[in-house]
Order: structure tokens, then C-alpha cells, then sequence
């Protein structure tokens, strides 16, 4: 097993230099994915070349990359493309820096964010839109032998693990995986208490499509509704024991991928799940 990280990037990438990945190399991380929060066309050759530099000089595998692009669920055809070709240039950025696996997110039809709920994302229409759009997408990666790796959340059209494995079986194709992501299926009360049923559904759903496993924790607000939040690896009410397992019986190499934490509070989270790892038994690196 190897321990991930994702959220040390997450900018136009002009920050990304030798003591940022530094850092993560002395926390003990395997490697490290990088977000973008510019479309991925406006990088420039030089910088993209920079950046592959500096994750060299470390020896840091660069695990995925991530950047925004318009919803490629919408139901005007103008909008949908742009989404994709947006997707596309993601692809194509991967390639030219030598990575393997470009992210992709289901997005939402709800225009605050790609992660805000919307009723029609659970639509039969969204789900068939964003099959469309994988497909589309898919013809770049397979012209640049670059994997898809799906995000999923509650609040998307990739909403449970047998709507993601429905999905991913809808486009016929060995390029699309998906990041397990527990904390993300974590929708109501009953599943908060005790996740096990769901992490075990998940590895059993969605082992045979994995790329990798990200780990996050999850705490409850105690208001008048419910309210999920994130929470440090360790400090919840995950069931480490259970997620862990069954990741490692899923592919004894698999990445457990540590995101959305503050850099002040990364090393907490690493330490908590590696010793949960080695409580466990499960050899790291």
C-alpha cells in the first residue's frame, strides 16, 4: 500500500517548485497528484515542463491531474462541448507531461459549483448526457494512452457505487476508472453511524475499476438537518479498519489518496493513517 496526496496543488501552478514537493516528500508521501484552477489549455509548454521538472528532482510520482471545465451534463449542446473539449485538454496536458491518469468530474447542473446538488443530476437524462460526454472524451485518451479517472460524490449523477460501475460500463472502454471514495457516498444518517455496509459495497462494486482510494474522515453537525462534514483522517467516524482492509485485499499496491486538508493540517492526517496502516499489518511503500 502507498499513501497519496492531493490538495498540496491546487493553483495556476506558477507556486509549484522544490520545497513545496519537498515537503511532501518529507512527510513520507508516495506520490503526489496536482490540481488546476486554470483551464488546462493556458498552460504553457514551459511551465508544464517546469513542473514535471520539479516532481522529478524529488523522485515524486505525479499520481493524476485535475482542472475545471464547464458541466459536461448540460443540456445545451454548446455548453456540454465546451465541457468536454475543456476534458480534453486535460488529457492532452497529461500526456505532454508524461502522466497517466487525467481526472475527470461527473460536474453538476446546479451553476454555483460542480459539487452543489441539483434534482436532474439524478436524471436518466444527465446520466445519458454524461455517458455522451465520457465517450467524447475517451477518443482523446485512447489517442493518447491516458487512463480516465472519475471523481464521484452524493450530490452528482455518479451518486452510488452501482450508478459509477453502471456508468463506467455504459462506455464499453478498458481507459475508465475511478477513484473509490468512501467519504463521498456518505449521504444520510443511518450510513454515518455505520459505514461498513457501505465501504464493503464499494470495494465489492467498484474494486475491478479502481485507480485509487481516497481517504478522508467525515464528522456530524449537530443542527436542526442533517449536516456531513470533512474531517481529518482519524478524528471521525469512519471505519479506518474496514476501508483499509478492504483496499489492501482489493490490490496490495493500491494508493490511499490523503485530500481536502489545509497544508497545516496534512501531517496530522498522514500520521493518523499511517498508523492505522501499520496497526493493521498492511506493509507501506
Amino acid at each position: 500500500m502507498k499513501i497519496g496526496l492531493l490538495g498540496l496543488i491546487g493553483s495556476d501552478w506558477r507556486d509549484v517548485n522544490y520545497n513545496l514537493l519537498r515537503y511532501a516528500a518529507e512527510l513520507g508521501f508516495h506520490g503526489v497528484g496536482a490540481h488546476l484552477t486554470v483551464p488546462a489549455r493556458t498552460i504553457t509548454e514551459e511551465l508544464a515542463a517546469h513542473v514535471r521538472e520539479v516532481f522529478d528532482q524529488q523522485k515524486m510520482p505525479l499520481l493524476q491531474l485535475w482542472g475545471p471545465y464547464p458541466t459536461i451534463i448540460s443540456p445545451d449542446e454548446e455548453i456540454r462541448k465546451a465541457g468536454v473539449e475543456g476534458a480534453r485538454d486535460l488529457v492532452k496536458l497529461a500526456a505532454q507531461m508524461g502522466v497517466k491518469e487525467s481526472g475527470v468530474r461527473p460536474t453538476s447542473l446546479n451553476p454555483r459549483g460542480d459539487w452543489f446538488p441539483h434534482p436532474d443530476n439524478y436524471s436518466q437524462a444527465a446520466e445519458d448526457r454524461l455517458v455522451r460526454s465520457l465517450c467524447d472524451i475517451l477518443e482523446t485518451a485512447e489517442e493518447h494512452d491516458i487512463t480516465l479517472v472519475l471523481e464521484v460524490h452524493k450530490t452528482t449523477t455518479l451518486h452510488s457505487p452501482a450508478q459509477i460501475r453502471k456508468v463506467i460500463e455504459r462506455t464499453s472502454s478498458q481507459r475508465l476508472k475511478v477513484n473509490i471514495d468512501p467519504c463521498n457516498m456518505v449521504g444520510d444518517l443511518a450510513t454515518a453511524f455505520a459505514p461498513q455496509a457501505m465501504l464493503r459495497e464499494c470495494f465489492d462494486t467498484l474494486g475491478p475499476y479502481c485507480a485509487t482510494v481516497h481517504c478522508k474522515d467525515y464528522s456530524l453537525g449537530e443542527h436542526f438537518v442533517v449536516h456531513i462534514s470533512e474531517a481529518v483522517i482519524g478524528t471521525g467516524l469512519m471505519d479506518w479498519d474496514t476501508l483499509l482492509q478492504c483496499a489492501y485485499a482489493m490490490n496490495p499496491d493500491v494508493y490511499v489518496v490523503v485530500e481536502h486538508l489545509p497544508v497545516p493540517m496534512i501531517p496530522q492526517a498522514k500520521r493518523n493513517l499511517t498508523d492505522k496502516i501499520k496497526a493493521l499489518n498492511i506493509p507501506l511503500g
